[in-house]
């Protein structure tokens, strides 16, 4: 969600300025898969800072305490990585002037794929059957 909101800054930045086009250099592979990475070192350290505030007995602290930091390192840059990545491409089927594949190649030949109702409507359904699924296999 980090990597998601990061990368969304610059479309607020040049909304805000009036300064098409509003998809520019976070929105591109390269700068999604960066964005996504910052994110994620900007969230362990979150998540660090949380643990000092956490009591003892919390049973937050007490799950994060079985996690080493490294592996919570590790996971915490590939969600923001996945973040990335994941925004850049369900962005890409909606906005044509992005340009996803620069500096490698120009124009976005994934632009109406698929119509973006179309793809809201399996947007939703994926999110529901992930709560349903999230649900059901929840600890107790």
């Amino acid at each position: 969600m980090a990597a998601n909101v990061l990368i969304d800054l610059e479309v607020l930045y040049y909304l805000s300025r009036n300064e098409p086009p509003l998809h520019r250099y976070l929105h591109t592979y390269a700068g999604g898969l960066a964005a996504g990475m910052v994110a994620g070192l900007l969230m362990f350290g979150v998540i660090q800072v949380l643990r000092r505030l956490l009591p003892a007995d919390s049973r937050w602290e007490k799950r994060l305490a079985q996690t080493p930091r490294r592996q919570m390192l590790r996971q915490s840059i590939l969600a923001g990585v996945i973040g990335g990545a994941s925004h850049i491409l369900l962005d890409s089927l909606m906005h044509a002037e992005m340009q996803p594949f620069w500096p490698l190649a120009e124009g976005n030949v994934l632009a109406g794929i698929i119509s973006v109702p179309a793809l809201h409507i399996t947007l939703a359904a994926i999110g529901f059957f992930g709560l349903i699924f999230w649900l059901l296999l929840r600890e107790p």
